[in-house]
């Protein structure tokens, strides 16, 4: 049964803020190379980057780009955003000077989380857009001095369920990749009816994923669905090599315990 949920109603709250006031702010919710966060350090995380965003004059509806490798600032960066009322626009961090040129354009972004490695493509580019205003070099020390100087409290904003909540595109196969707009009730929905009612997503499970976190795809099973579980996302910045994904694997341990518990049984 399709999930109804109130006309207020925002995604950051569903799969954050929601977890840290059901008692989870401490409980592990990403691991990666340098170690573990809670439920409660991304929430802080995300609030601080919430604060910069509205400093900057960034309103709700607004789109902002992430083009940030898989890590604690993607997750930072996602969920500061949508806690203003803004909204995501996902989009490869390796992307070259004409494909960024193209994303600002199309997306009409007022700003952009862009990582350190990518600061000259994206200013390249940045200076020709009509829309965006503000770049957020993330890996910088004057952004980070930034950021860690914000509250770490912030009310989410309000938005309304059939907002949109994260821009997703295509793969451009047949011309240049066009947004399919989410709004928050469809990422609650797909959750509540696959993730939970299918799958079964629970608390002591560990994901990782092929799919960085920027497809669809990634950004439901590695990300949106364990939290909803109060569950432990592993996150790795590079592309996703064989070598790379066993390292992790060996790593993270990634795990389900419900079917961990059937293979038992048996």
């Amino acid at each position: 049964m399709p999930f109804s949920p109130p006309d207020s109603f925002n995604i950051a709250d569903y799969f954050l803020d929601a977890r840290v006031r059901e008692g989870m702010a401490d409980r592990r919710a990403l691991i990666t190379d340098e170690g573990a966060l809670s439920y409660g350090d991304i929430q802080a995380m995300a609030n601080r980057f919430g604060h910069l965003l509205q400093q900057a004059g960034v309103t709700p509806e607004q789109r902002v780009i992430i083009a940030l490798p898989d890590g604690p600032a993607y997750l930072a960066a996602l969920f500061g955003i949508l806690k203003i009322g803004a909204v995501v626009v996902m989009v490869n961090p390796q992307l070259q000077h004409e494909a960024i040129a193209y994303f600002l354009d199309y997306t009409r972004a007022v700003a952009a989380f862009v990582d350190l490695e990518a600061k000259d493509a994206f200013a390249e580019a940045a200076s020709e857009a009509r829309f965006l205003k503000h770049t957020f070099v993330v890996g910088d020390p004057a952004f980070q001095e930034v950021v860690d100087a914000g509250s770490d409290r912030l009310e989410t904003f309000a938005s309304n369920a059939d907002d949109a909540a994260i821009w997703l595109f295509s793969g451009g196969t047949t011309g240049q990749p066009k947004a399919v707009i989410q709004s928050h009730t469809s990422f609650a929905n797909t959750t509540e009816c696959y993730a939970k009612g299918v799958i079964g997503y629970r608390a002591d499970d560990v994901t990782l994923s092929v799919p960085k976190l920027y497809f669809g795809y990634a950004t439901g099973s590695n990300l949106l669905f364990p939290f909803a579980a109060g569950a432990t996302t592993a996150l790795f910045p590079e592309r996703c090599t064989a070598d790379a994904l066993f390292a992790r694997i060996k790593q993270f341990r990634p795990r389900s315990e419900e079917h961990t518990s059937e293979l038992q049984s048996h």
